[in-house]
């Protein structure tokens, strides 16, 4: 366990500090295994069990709490689960106020907790349960906060939403109304759903991200005063609605499991529900990449057809970026897959980010422009590709024209290239499934604009292998992917080396399928060997 005092740790509960004190964050790592994707650029379905543990590393001379510890008191906390023991097939109310939560299929303690000791789920006939009471249940009428730490590892078979915790049941099971968080299964977004009046008006809100493979807190906050119910994670807000009546009598609450199915895997910590609406700047936030890129967009307008669409994006400036000074900057232009289709100008960035956090530690750098456009699904016209997500075509041949949103993507390049503000010999692309064959494209179309490229389970175009001799490329691929062949990368390996190249280089993953990203962003060395690239060494 991780050493602490006593008196430093009361001292920190009694200040409200959410971050560990008594608990540092823990040094687990995970290696993620491979699940299947339905889509081409990201949504994954249920497959074999998402991730595992890996080497674990503790803190030395960790001590468990005092036995004699008292969790200090907080107005208005109604139950707290701190998962640091467990006695006689329970976690143990610390408030005493006597809601007690029941175990079934055996999770398991942690060491590696957000603080102290969790409660770790396989993901597998595993939750807990905590009886019904009228202290749990909340009308539109009524404040409350519900907070938690979650660990999440991935999905394992037959697991569709992963549940953190929900009160109550679904419309569909009885009309019973219910609140609770969940991991939607196929965009990986964090889910917070309520629904009242017997299953109308019904609220289900998607935040952004994040379901990587580290702690993060979600809190919900109901103010029936102002009429909300919001979602925050790591202290930012995501996603609010209006308040409602998610009261359900007779129902338990339960975590890791949602009563039905939502089978967890991974780590849960620190559940704590209260019977007023906390005050959201109470807690820290936790600012990743994401938050840390400015949004913005670009309007573009096809000359020969007149068709107009606003292609959002967004970027990421280094901290001593001045638009005023001599200096330039590598840039890196991302395009996203076809999972990460929309408008909320958020998603595109999720691959990137999770679950081995390449965008933070590209930020991390803090000297690359970074820009991430995002694109429609439908209509397919206004994918990165003109195939309509027909991707197990493989390598394909270049239309006359691109897309309009590669076309508007093409010229958000150009306007950054324009700047002054980018090193031109330093420009990078990079792209997954759906942006792996954006990548190739993008490439070939503008060969003299790129120094390096990262086409990740992608198709490309071989009739253009003489225009990318002098691109170093590094490709990666599954050799298991069902979604987009194997063959859309080997086929341009081969052309470009026979078209006399020496400076691509390809990976590909036995046993890997779709999610071919998830090693290839985990590559030793991956980020060295592309900021290394420029075409003033070729």
């Amino acid at each position: 366990m991780k050493k602490i005092t006593a008196f430093f740790l009361v001292i920190a509960l009694v200040m409200g500090i959410s971050v560990s004190c008594g608990k540092p964050q823990d040094t687990e790592t995970t290696a993620s295994s491979q699940a299947t994707s339905s889509a081409a650029g990201g949504s994954e379905t249920t497959g074999t069990a998402a991730a595992t543990s890996a080497a674990e590393t503790t803190a030395p001379s960790q001590t468990d709490p005092p036995v004699e510890y008292e969790y200090p008191a907080e107005d208005g906390l109604i139950v707290y689960l701190a998962f640091d023991a467990i006695e006689n097939g329970t976690v143990k109310d610390v408030t005493g106020n006597g809601h007690d939560a029941i175990l079934s299929g055996s999770p398991t303690l942690t060491e590696n907790g957000r603080v102290y000791n969790g409660l770790s789920f396989s993901g597998t006939g595993q939750s807990l349960m905590i009886p019904d009471s009228a202290e749990l249940n909340f009308t539109a009428d009524d404040s409350f906060t519900a907070e938690i730490y979650y660990k999440w590892k991935g999905l394992t078979s037959g697991s569709n939403w992963p549940c953190l915790f929900q009160k109550g049941l679904s419309a569909s099971e009885n009309a019973y109304r219910y609140f609770g968080l969940w991991i939607n299964s196929s965009d990986k977004v964090l889910n917070l759903g309520v629904t009242g009046n017997g299953g109308t008006g019904t609220n289900n809100l998607t935040s952004y991200l994040p379901t990587d493979t580290g702690w993060h807190q979600a809190v919900i906050i109901q103010n029936a005063e102002q009429g909300t119910i919001s979602l925050y994670i790591d202290g930012i807000l995501r996603c609010s609605g209006e308040a409602i009546d998610a009261s359900s009598e007779g129902q338990n609450l339960y975590l890791g499991f949602n009563g039905t199915d939502g089978q967890f895997l991974g780590t849960l910590d620190e559940f704590k529900l209260y019977d007023y609406a906390k005050d959201p700047s109470s807690y820290e936030k936790k600012v990743t990449g994401v938050d840390s890129m400015q949004a913005d967009s670009i309007t573009y307008t096809d000359k020969e057809s007149g068709e107009t669409i606003t292609l959002p994006y967004r970027v990421y400036y280094p901290t001593d970026y001045d638009p005023d000074s001599e200096k330039t900057y590598p840039m890196l232009f991302f395009l996203h897959g076809f999972g990460e289709c929309g408008t909320d100008n958020v998603k595109q960035l999720r691959i990137l980010n999770a679950p081995n956090e390449l965008l933070d530690n590209i930020i991390d750098r803090d000297d690359c422009i970074i820009v991430a456009p995002q694109c429609e699904a439908n209509p397919a016209s206004h994918n990165w590709v003109p195939i309509n997500q027909q991707w197990t075509i493989g390598s394909r041949e270049l239309t006359e024209k691109p897309t309009i949103s590669l076309a508007a993507a093409t010229e958000l390049l150009y306007e950054f290239l324009d700047s002054g503000k980018v090193d031109r010999d330093r420009v990078y692309a990079a792209g997954v499934s759906m942006g792996g064959y954006g990548t190739w494209e993008l490439i070939a179309r503008n060969p003299e604009v790129f120094a390096a490229a990262i086409p990740v389970c992608g198709a490309g175009i071989p009739s253009m292998a003489e225009e990318l001799v002098d691109i170093a490329i590094w490709a990666f691929h599954g050799e298991a992917d069902t979604t987009v062949p194997v063959s859309g990368t080997r086929d341009m390996e081969e052309a470009i080396k026979a078209a006399g190249g020496t400076k691509i280089q390809a990976t590909y993953f036995p046993g890997v399928g779709h999610n071919s990203w998830i090693p290839a962003f985990a590559t030793e060395g991956l980020l060295d060997w592309l900021f290394a690239q420029s075409k003033s060494n070729s």
